[in-house]
């Protein structure tokens, strides 16, 4: 112990300093015992790791893949994770157990299983997806990106209706063919008879989008002047590629012009003739001697003939001229509203060209108006809303309608529009109209040569065939192009109709139509948000939408983001509501373009 006063050092226990005799306090003594120290609590650390035993998973239509993702728990405290799928695949995905606990430098693993449906809701192709686990404790997160593939299946089935058609020169059928496959078939048809007496008509080949297509087959034939209606079969031949060919039997009765009566007639009017004529020779011997007709009596005035109710009618070589009735120019296009029944509707037009447009929008009007809250529930995610909607098979009067994919809701209503001119003008709006297409394992197009195209063109897009619903990406001078909305490339063909619409025209008239632009809220189903407004809306009028992303077509990481598809949910008196199918991207709005036809 050293001294306070002069420091010199002491025997431990000595009382007086040896040196200068200070008296050693008991102080100094707890200053040289030896402290002891408490060890700081370590501080809890969170950690995780993630691993996916594959990225690239195949399945076939109907049976199912599996994937197994394992989650490791590198701190130092207990985690709860939930595991979850994003991406277009995510809809044919499940994970068994989607929530696990996880103690400190331990794992456990889930199993992704994806179940593809063998019908066209599980379209071949490749499918991106993400598995993601979440911690609920820490706010920890981690996700490992992977592709489904499903596999191709072919299920076609051929029908004629009606099986038998009776008549003289022409009759017609039609070829009810459905692709129940998951993708779009190219199938080649012949057709002939046995006898070489008839002419069929119908298309070489014809692509098969899934559902239900309708072709029809004229069958001629040239029939006797007399005789008896003769039965003549033929047989329709659907070739489609890879698999056997469907034969289809039909039947055409084929009528002479006549028939068989003259035949028998005939001889019994000529042997009748004969006897008259007798008898009126004989008759004309005694009657020679008859007196003349009295004055008047089997006479007509001078110059005229008679006509059939024994009114002297015009003298012979005159002219009737018929008057003249202006004739009502024909309408290029017909629009209204409908509705869903059973997931599928039958449009009725008055006349409806092969190469006609149609444009679809839905409406979720009747659903809100019920009752029914608009959210999640009504729609589908990751890319395809199950209000996307398509044509699927049109005959010469009538049209149908499906989703494009998942199942719609009940009495989901919709706006359509059929134009069956390639221009013209709607409503005193000038427009063109045309087809176009995404090749598969693509994701945009330009569509060129459009004449009067340019940035402030409105542009409305339906999808006529394929999986994926379509955007307008780009505006430019005689050029626009289209993208999958989901900006994910096309499994099969996207195939669309498109309608460009210069918004500043106008005019007077009973029809009319407006163009222009708009933009969503933030992507939030169910919330207010700003209107749009326009004098010619009214609860029955048609509404067009088409999702228009030109605005960002200078930020690369949204060129190629995925797009949320608008509809109506609300319509009145010079005003709707327009959202979009669902909530993907909460902080962007999305802009549309637009179209009304009174």
């Amino acid at each position: 112990m050293n001294c306070p006063s002069c420091g010199t050092a002491n025997p431990v226990g000595t009382q007086f300093c040896q040196n200068c005799g200070a008296y050693l306090t008991w102080e100094h003594e707890q200053e040289q015992q030896p402290q002891t120290f408490i060890r700081p609590q370590a501080q809890q650390q969170a950690g995780m790791r993630m691993e996916l035993d594959t990225a690239e998973v195949s399945a076939d239509p109907g049976g199912n893949a599996r994937a197994q993702v394992t989650v490791f728990n590198t701190g130092t405290r207990v985690e709860q994770f939930r595991v979850s799928i994003t991406g277009t695949a995510a809809r044919w995905a499940t994970v068994t157990p989607s929530e696990m606990t996880v103690y400190p430098g331990n794992s456990a693993a889930a199993t992704v299983t994806f179940a593809p449906p063998r019908s066209p809701a599980g379209p071949a192709g490749t499918w991106d997806f993400a598995v993601e686990a979440a911690s609920t404790v820490s706010g920890l997160h981690e996700a490992r990106p992977g592709r489904l593939t499903i596999g191709r299946f072919q299920a076609l089935s051929a029908a004629l209706v009606p099986p038998a058609t009776r008549g003289g020169e022409r009759t017609q059928h039609v070829l009810a063919l459905e692709n129940q496959g998951n993708a779009a078939e190219d199938v080649w048809l012949t057709a002939a008879d046995s006898e070489g007496e008839l002419r069929i008509g119908l298309p070489a080949q014809v692509r098969l989008r899934p559902g239900k297509t309708e072709v029809p087959v004229d069958v001629a034939a040239t029939p006797a002047t007399f005789g008896l209606p003769k039965r003549v079969t033929f047989q329709v031949v659907v070739t489609p590629g890879g698999e056997r060919p469907i034969t289809v039997d039909g039947t055409r009765v084929v009528v002479p012009r006549f028939g068989r009566w003259p035949l028998i007639v005939a001889p019994v009017a000529v042997a009748a003739l004969v006897a008259i004529a007798m008898v009126a020779l004989s008759r004309s011997g005694g009657d020679a001697a008859a007196p003349p007709a009295a004055a008047g009596q089997g006479e007509q005035s001078a110059g005229a003939t008679p006509s059939a109710k024994g009114k002297p009618s015009k003298k012979p070589g005159a002219k009737n001229t018929p008057k003249s009735t202006p004739k009502r120019p024909q309408p290029v296009y017909f629009s209204g509203k409908t509705a869903l029944r059973g997931g599928a509707a039958e449009v009725s037009v008055p006349s409806l060209p092969q190469d006609a447009h149609i444009f679809l929008t839905p409406d979720l009007t009747a659903i809100s108006g019920a009752g029914v809250q608009v959210a999640d529930g009504v729609h589908t995610g990751s890319g395809f809303p199950a209000a996307a909607l398509r044509v699927t098979a049109r005959a010469d009067a009538s049209f149908r309608v499906e989703p494009i994919s998942g199942t719609p809701p009940e009495d989901l209503r919709f706006s359509w529009l059929v134009v069956d001119k390639p221009s013209g003008s709607i409503g005193a709006l000038p427009f063109q109209a045309g087809t176009g297409r995404i090749p598969g394992g693509e994701k945009r197009v330009d569509v060129s040569g459009v004449q009067g195209v340019g940035p402030q063109s409105v542009i409305i897009l339906t999808v006529g065939g394929g999986s994926q619903d379509v955007r307008v990406d780009r505006k430019a001078d005689g050029v626009f192009t289209v993208a999958t909305a989901d900006g994910v490339p096309a499994a099969s063909d996207v195939e669309f109709d498109y309608l460009v619409v210069d918004p500043s025209g106008g005019g007077d008239g009973p029809d009319k139509a407006a163009a222009g632009f708009g933009e969503t809220t933030n992507g939030q189903v169910g919330v207010d948000g700003p209107r749009l407004e326009n004098g010619l809306i009214s609860a029955t009028a048609a509404v067009l939408l088409t999702t228009d992303s030109t605005a960002f077509q200078d930020d690369p990481g949204s060129a190629d983001a995925a797009f949320a598809g608008v509809c109506v949910v609300n319509q009145g008196s010079g005003f709707a509501t327009v959202e979009p199918f669902f909530v993907q991207r909460p902080n962007v709005k999305t802009p549309y373009d637009w179209l009304v036809v009174t």
